[in-house]
């Protein structure tokens, strides 16, 4: 009679050589795919914030049309704060005397907008709130603060990952986009802040 062939299966010592290497693999390419993971969310904010730079620039630039503009002049300055809360974008100037009041709209200090409001009758910080609700409609939760210098937005950073002020971050420079040329950030990561929250950056702010 034929002898039946057994199957032979992994001794005890192949399978631990083979998890050994499965370890080794894991410990090399985890840590890069999430480099790559971390690197890739920092790029979009850098890039959303970017957009946002632009078009507060060009908001400004129609309002200048429309009479409710900035004052062109390197005297005219403004910090900006905004906190986007449930797609309700809340806006604060500090400093509405930079600005024209020729027209019906006047800036007041405060004003906020979400999609689909109506710019009638409000004021200049409501119609920038819903322009850019409108403009950026994937951002429900997040901050931002630029700076304004003479009808041009200057230096602008944001965030998704906190409604608040963003701890530690350098302020806006006087004749330059950031008080410090470069920016420790968390040691390691441009865009990663010591507190662990992603930020873009336009211009971009370096790691030291």
């Amino acid at each position: 009679m034929k002898k039946l062939n057994k199957n032979k299966g992994f001794t005890l010592v192949e399978l631990i050589v083979v998890i050994a290497i499965i370890g080794v693999l894991a410990a090399i390419l985890v840590p890069t795919l999430m480099g790559y993971v971390l690197s890739s969310h920092v790029t979009n904010a850098n890039t959303t914030a970017s957009k946002m730079r632009e078009n507060v620039s060009y908001f400004l630039t129609q309002a200048n049309a429309d009479g409710y503009g900035m004052f062109i002049s390197h005297t005219a300055v403004c910090d900006v704060d905004v906190t986007i809360v449930n797609s309700d974008w809340q806006i604060t100037t500090s400093n509405p005397g930079a600005f024209f009041t020729r027209g019906a709209i006047t800036w007041t200090g405060s004003g906020s907008g979400k999609q689909g409001d109506s710019p009638a009758g409000k004021n200049a910080e409501s119609i920038l709130a819903i322009y850019l609700a409108e403009l950026f409609r994937d951002v429900e939760n997040g901050h931002c603060e630029f700076k304004l210098v003479g009808g041009v937005c200057f230096a602008l950073y944001f965030t998704e990952d906190t409604t608040s002020p963003v701890p530690g971050m350098p302020g806006f420079g006087d004749g330059q986009p950031w008080a410090v040329q470069n920016y420790v950030w968390d040691g390691h990561n441009q865009g990663v802040s010591p507190s662990g929250f992603i930020v873009g950056t336009s211009p971009i702010l370096e790691i030291v």
